[in-house]
Formats: C-alpha cells, sequence, structure tokens
C-alpha cells in the first residue's frame, strides 16, 4: 500500500512594472518550499553526470578559501556543478552554525534536483509537481529514476538573479540584459559563484518553511542543481531555477546495490 504524506507551503511573487520613461523594475522572488515523503519507490537512471571532485577538494570549512568559488559566473560558460557545490557547502555551514549534524554529499540527489531545474527551465513551470511527465511527478519520484530505491524526500526550489540584484531594488534597463542602479550608473556585475549561492541561501533561509528543511534533524544527505535561462519578462535578466533534494531518516540504498 502506497503512502504519500504532503505539507505544501507556498509564497507568491509580485512584478510591478511601472510607465516611467525610463523603464524601472522592481521584483519580489517567488519562493516555494515542500516536504514531501513516501514510502512507495520506481527504478530508473538518469544521465546526467554530476561533478564528484568539488566534494573531494573542498568540505564546508575550508571552501570559502577556494579560489575557483570566488571567479564570476560567465553566463557563456557556467559550470553548473561548482554552483551545485557551493549550495551544499553553505547550507552545511549554516547547519553546523546551528548545531546540527552536516550533510552527506549524495550524487544521486544532485541529479534528481538537476533533472528538476531543467525540466522547470525547459518546460516553463515552477513547482514540486511535473505537471507534464507522469514518471517526474513528485521529488520521490525524481529520486527514483536517479537510482534511489528509498526515497524520502524533502525539496526545497527557487528562483534567482545571476547579477547581483536584490528583490525589491529600483533598477533602470541600459539595454537588453543590461541594468543598472541609477539612470545612466554603472552596470549591475554578474555574482560570483560564491555570492550567487549566498543569494539563493538566504532566500531560502528568510522563508520559515525552507528554513526548516534546511536545518532539519531528520535530514542526512543533499544534492543540489540549478538550469539557466534569459527571463525575457524582466528585460533578458539571466536568471537560474535552484532546486536542493534532502533525503530524510535512512540514508539512500541505490537499486544497484
Amino acid at each position: 500500500m502506497d503512502v504519500e504524506i504532503y505539507n505544501l507551503f507556498h509564497a507568491e511573487g509580485l512584478i510591478l512594472l511601472n510607465t516611467n520613461k525610463i523603464p524601472m523594475y522592481i521584483i519580489k522572488s517567488s519562493l516555494f518550499g515542500m516536504l514531501f515523503l513516501s514510502l512507495n519507490y520506481l527504478q530508473g537512471f538518469s544521465q546526467i553526470k554530476p561533478q564528484k571532485a568539488y566534494y573531494t577538494n573542498s568540505d564546508y570549512l575550508d571552501f570559502r578559501n577556494n579560489a575557483i568559488f570566488n571567479e564570476v559566473i560567465d553566463f557563456e560558460n557556467i559550470d553548473y556543478a561548482r554552483i551545485d557545490a557551493v549550495i551544499f557547502f553553505l547550507t552545511n555551514e549554516i547547519r553546523v552554525q546551528n548545531h546540527l549534524q552536516s550533510l552527506e554529499y549524495a550524487p544521486q540527489l544532485e541529479n534528481s534536483a538537476m533533472m528538476h531545474a531543467q525540466d522547470m527551465v525547459r518546460e516553463d513551470f515552477f513547482s514540486h509537481i511535473d505537471p507534464n511527465h507522469k514518471e517526474k511527478k513528485t521529488p520521490n519520484d525524481r529520486a527514483a529514476l536517479c537510482q534511489v530505491s528509498n526515497p524520502f524526500l524533502a525539496e526545497n526550489i527557487i528562483e534567482g538573479y545571476g547579477l547581483q540584484y536584490k528583490s525589491y531594488e529600483t533598477v533602470y534597463l541600459q539595454g537588453k540584459g543590461k541594468f543598472s542602479k541609477t539612470p545612466g550608473g554603472e552596470l549591475l556585475k554578474p555574482h560570483t559563484y560564491l555570492s550567487f549561492g549566498e543569494a539563493l541561501i538566504s532566500g531560502w533561509m528568510n522563508s520559515k518553511d525552507h528554513k526548516k528543511n534546511i536545518l532539519a534533524r531528520e535530514a542526512l544527505q543533499l544534492g543540489c542543481g540549478v538550469a539557466y535561462y534569459i527571463d525575457p519578462e524582466f528585460n533578458d535578466m539571466p536568471s537560474f531555477k535552484a532546486v536542493q533534494n534532502f533525503q530524510w531518516y535512512q540514508l539512500i540504498v541505490t537499486t544497484n546495490q
């Protein structure tokens, strides 16, 4: 008998546009948090390959001193695995600061997180529930496709900006994908890998229910994934959709074990 428990938390976003001669945007990010647990599983596989080297060469204690994480993101040549690793390390850093055990890296969860982030971008939706693929419908379904035979997943998702821009800030358009804080002023700069990860984590930690997932004592393992897109509704703002997948209660048993 299948048992599914839903606990969906949801804060709507808001976009305001004014009608002045100089275009101006005030943006509030959309944030969703969800806890999804299930006793059923589905065997499958993923063709997305995570980069394990980042997790062997750094950890939450020293990643800030690693120069590669302080490099500026090149939107023409994004190292997605590096962003995934930064989110992972920042999550563990916060957990340890809150007297919680650090989480084990799980490549299967990185695969499921990347899969969902890419699907949300490619198919233009933002939800924990995939509306287009029955086999990927829930976080547990997606984990099962990535060789997790015992998925007990909690999931956070968020939309973030690739430029150093904060929600609610007023910005002025300087051409497609270009913004400044003052008319004709200096252009907003791209994030570094580290500063982008910090912006995402800050968004989650400022939401009660996302924070609850990050600081859950039940969590044991974590994998993170992001996907890039240009937002045509916000003057081609470089943007990302990001996903955290947490395994609760018991360590992952893979389908090939």
